[in-house]
């Protein structure tokens, strides 16, 4: 049996927009958190009487509001910022410093994968229906405040008739929006590509890097045409040449995503590491990692398991992804990593400079 608890259509107010190197939307990290929370939450108030967890979550998007402006036409967009600290005494005769925050606001569907099958009456589905809701109002959502949520439903299905039907009213729920896929292995494919054209070319300049090829999917590209005369043999400085875009590598809404984190540090014992949050809790230094992901129009997906984020922890990774993908990593018996190159972490990005 396959049971997922959909929470439509949520209003999220002034929730974190920088997410690793990317910005615009939230990390999965924030909403697996979010997941992870809820459960807690839900275990710990009533006390082990309702036997299941959460395990993850699809992420369903609505509409984004960025708080960003732009000083002029075609000038770089910027964050709307607050001065934080606030003013001090010490600030009279200079302007206090600030510390950068993105915020936006944005309102998602989220449809949370339960372990395993539950049996509940009606009475009983809807009495868990209002306690997730009345939990959720009291938690945050990527570090924003929960305004509204349209509905929480329960949802169940057995037989194949009913995943029909159940699919059917998950896309009532959380229609029109986009849901946001993992295509790490675009950027793997990419990257292969790149390294074959530099060798078929026989260039003596540097190998392509993963940065480089996770670039061509999240920057804007333009590339020159010249305009090559009769009388010439090859261009010039004072060729004319018209601009066109660069297509990113594959189709589709292709973007830039922080998919997780990889250790930079060992572990190290609890009270070993100051001003952390306790003092009970192993702690390591981390760095985020980026992947490719698509939005793709919720009305397309055919199977719930395949837009539920999981989180998956092995050795140094600690990563967000989901079951229709390759892995990330693989490790021997030693320990040492067997690493299939499929994401960026900053870490690799700093050493290529």
């Amino acid at each position: 049996m396959s049971q997922y608890l959909v929470l439509s259509y949520i209003q999220i107010q002034n929730a974190n927009s920088i997410a690793g190197l990317t910005w615009g939307f939230p990390a999965i990290t924030q909403f697996l958190g979010f997941t992870h929370a809820l459960n807690r939450k839900v275990s710990k108030q009533y006390d082990g009487k309702y036997d299941f967890e959460l395990t993850g979550c699809g992420v369903i998007s609505h509409t984004v509001q960025n708080k960003v402006y732009q000083s002029k036409k075609f000038a770089d967009f910027e964050f709307i910022q607050s001065k934080n600290p606030p003013i001090l005494a010490k600030h009279k005769n200079a302007s206090p410093p600030i510390i950068e925050e993105g915020k936006m606001n944005l309102t998602i569907s989220l449809v949370i994968e339960i372990n395993k099958s539950v049996t509940l009456t009606t009475e009983k589905i809807i009495e868990l229906e209002q306690k997730v809701e009345a939990l959720c109002y009291r938690m945050r959502i990527a570090g924003g405040t929960v305004l509204n949520i349209n509905k929480v439903k329960l949802l169940a299905a057995d037989t194949e008739q009913q995943h029909i039907d159940m699919v059917r009213k998950i896309k009532n729920l959380t229609m029109a929006g986009f849901v946001l896929i993992d295509r790490n292995e675009y950027l793997q494919q990419h990257y292969n590509t790149l390294i074959r054209l530099h060798k078929e070319k026989g260039n003596s300049s540097k190998e392509p890097q993963l940065l480089d090829a996770w670039l061509d999917f999240s920057a804007l590209k333009y590339q020159a045409i010249p305009k090559v005369t009769k009388d010439q043999v090859a261009p010039d400085e004072n060729t004319d040449a018209d601009w066109e875009y660069v297509a990113k590598p594959n189709s589709g809404y292709l973007v830039p995503i922080m998919t997780g984190y990889k250790s930079i540090s060992e572990l190290y014992e609890p009270k070993q590491v100051k001003n952390t949050r306790d003092d009970s809790t192993h702690s390591c230094f981390v760095e985020a990692i980026h992947s490719v992901g698509e939005w793709k129009s919720m009305h397309n997906t055919e199977k719930i398991t395949d837009i539920i984020w999981r989180y998956r922890h092995d050795g140094q990774w600690y990563l967000c992804e989901q079951n229709n993908n390759p892995e990330y990593v693989d490790l021997d018996t030693n320990g040492s990593e067997l690493e299939q190159i499929q994401t960026l972490n900053l870490n690799e990005v700093l050493n290529l400079f």
